[in-house]
């Protein structure tokens, strides 16, 4: 399953670079098809190289946040303006808002299982 994941997903990042060069404009929604590269990629070594696991998550996971961040940015000041938003780049700011959140307590956790 997972090689079938970085097959599509490789396969999509590609797509979207070339639509990105194309229309001259990098838009949030060309980073998915890497993140999903990414996470394949991560699933795929967990057992014989960790440690490269760990990175691709780390970095899939930044650039989560990165384009969240920016397309939940954009939609939320075209709402609160009145202008015409995307309802996608909307509940994607808010699933990157929980997102950052649940890790932060995570990451919380684990540092005060670690004092006790």
């Amino acid at each position: 399953m997972s090689q079938g994941a970085l097959v599509v997903g490789s396969i999509g990042a590609l797509i979207n670079i070339v639509d990105m060069v194309g229309s001259g404009r990098p838009e949030p929604h060309h980073v998915f098809a890497a993140l999903v590269a990414l996470g394949a990629g991560a699933e795929l070594l967990k057992d014989r190289r960790p440690g490269a696991a760990r990175a691709l998550r780390i970095v899939a996971s930044v650039l989560l946040v990165v384009a969240g961040s920016v397309a939940g940015y954009g939609a939320w000041a075209a709402l609160f303006k009145g202008e015409a938003y995307n309802w996608l780049y909307l509940v994607l700011g808010v699933v990157v808002v929980l997102y950052v959140g649940v890790g932060a307590g995570r990451l919380r956790l684990v540092r005060d299982s670690r004092r006790a």
